[in-house]
Formats: structure tokens, sequence, C-alpha cells
């Protein structure tokens, strides 16, 4: 049975420690990449705690004004026929494919 397969990982990682500590300015490079990473981790979370409040609220608000606008009174007539015949109203090549027949299907 062979292990290089699986060893593999442990002499990357170990080729890359060893670089790292025979040549310094590699390990001033790699700690300030791994620096950069966490402060850009840091201001993520940050911005996300910061937005929590004013998304929930948004949301909220736009929540309870579609509940009081279907709560108002019944639409105006033209402005139901013209919702209607907005939504039913098809293409010309999409009408020409459908059915032909004064028959509806149910």
């Amino acid at each position: 049975m062979k292990y290089g397969f699986e060893w593999a990982p442990g002499f990357v990682f170990l080729g890359m420690v060893l670089v790292l500590l025979i040549v310094p300015p590699f390990a001033l490079i790699g700690l300030v990449v791994v620096a950069l990473g966490a402060v850009a981790a840091l201001v993520a979370l940050a911005g996300a705690i910061l937005a929590t409040p004013y998304l929930l609220v948004r949301s909220l608000r736009r929540r309870l004004a579609e509940r009081h606008q279907s709560t108002e009174g019944p639409v105006p007539i033209a402005a139901a026929i013209a919702q209607a015949a907005s939504a039913t109203n098809r293409s010309g090549l999409t009408a020409l494919a459908g059915p032909t027949t004064a028959r509806r299907s149910q």
C-alpha cells in the first residue's frame, strides 16, 4: 500500500514552513497577507452587525406597507381590468401558437 498521496499535504506544509524560516521576507509577506485577511474579516463582520438593524426595520416597514395596501378598499374597476389584461396579454407569436377554438379548456 502506498501512502504518498496521503502524505502529500504534509510535505507541502513542511516545505512552506521551511521556506518561510529560511527566507524571512517571505515570512513577513505571509504575515502581512494573513493580517490583512483578518482585518478584512473583522471589517465585514462589523459592517454586517451595523447593517442588521437597518435591514430588519426596512423589511418590517415593507411588510406592513404591503399589509396596509391589501386591507384597503377594493381596487377601482378600471385598474383591475388593466391589471388582468396585462397579465393575459401575449405577444403575437405565442397567441398564434395557442389554441384557436372558442371553447375554454378547464
